[in-house]
């Protein structure tokens, strides 16, 4: 895999120009870039080309073509408004000169106003009570030896505890695809390393929004990465951040799928502090095509 500097060094992305950057690609276990690092580095880019005072509060972009890990990624953006109060940057990734995903992001200036959030849902464990991922997975993989850690970890995106502490509210009970509701979610809490600059929390918090999303929606239907052949690809993603952001302290990342139909499963998430604040939310499309069982 990856150790914590690594990732952070990929996450923050190279500036060429003034709105020109570059970036190579992480492993995390898929045959392709991992959307939410793309996420992460086209964030990373436009907050960089924004004054610090502007803080985004929403992103909204599309997976074009699936991204080459062997080749490195440009990112363009267009700062395409600069007003009072709001900023808007339109970011491009590109490899071989052709567009993998574009985003729109708005940047607001910090000011008061009326305020509400749906709470934190009822009977949500803590994380001292749970187990950690990769712990869990030890126990499940016993009941069938030909699955290896490595598989578990490339599936379910665990990039190992020394970078993310995740430990899953709703864990799979065995490995074979039963029903399930369509709703799930995780502790998650990153190594204190990182540090307290803002654009590396909310860099942070986009590239861990991908993982689990997509899936919320395979759910009720008995199907899974481990027991069926699967194409499966982010086709959007929006996020919205509602306020200050620390990821090396305990989030919970609350998620559910209210629809799937078409070969598409739509996916809804919600991000909590321990003391159940609601600090951002995200919504995203995935594509579902099962070929067949393995």
């Amino acid at each position: 895999m990856f150790d914590l500097k690594t990732l952070l060094d990929t996450l923050h992305v190279e500036q060429l120009d003034t709105y020109l950057f570059r970036a190579n690609s992480i492993h995390i276990g898929t045959v392709r870039v991992f959307g939410g690092q793309v996420l992460a580095q086209a964030l990373n880019a436009a907050v960089r080309s924004v004054d610090e005072e502007r803080r985004p509060h929403s992103l909204h972009g599309y997976f074009l073509r699936p991204g080459d890990l062997t080749r490195p990624i440009i990112y363009e953006v267009d700062p395409i408004r600069d007003g009072r109060s709001f900023a808007t940057r339109r970011v491009v990734a590109k490899q071989n000169g052709e567009a993998i995903f574009n985003c729109s992001i708005s940047f607001h200036k910090v000011e008061n106003g009326l305020e509400h959030q749906m709470d934190l849902p009822d009977g949500i464990p803590m994380p001292e009570d749970l187990l950690y991922d990769e712990d869990y997975a030890e126990q499940l993989i016993k009941e069938k030896p030909e699955i290896t850690m490595e598989m578990f970890k490339s599936i379910f995106l665990l990039p190992g505890r020394d970078i993310v502490d995740i430990r899953s509210a709703f864990p799979l009970k065995t490995l074979e695809a039963t029903k399930q509701n369509p709703t799930h979610g995780y502790w998650f809490k990153f190594n204190k390393d990182i540090g307290d600059s803002p654009i590396v929390h909310r860099t942070l918090l986009a590239f861990i929004s991908d993982k689990g999303l997509m899936s919320t929606a395979m759910r009720p239907h008995s199907v899974s990465f481990l027991t069926h052949k699967i194409i499966g690809a982010s086709l959007d993603h929006a996020m919205w951040f509602h306020g200050d952001i620390r990821v090396d302290q305990w989030v919970y990342y609350h998620l559910d799928s209210p629809k799937s139909a078409n070969a598409r499963g739509l996916n809804r998430g919600s991000f909590y502090t321990r003391d159940g604040k609601l600090i951002a939310s995200c919504a995203q499309e995935g594509l579902m095509r099962v070929i067949g069982k393995k």
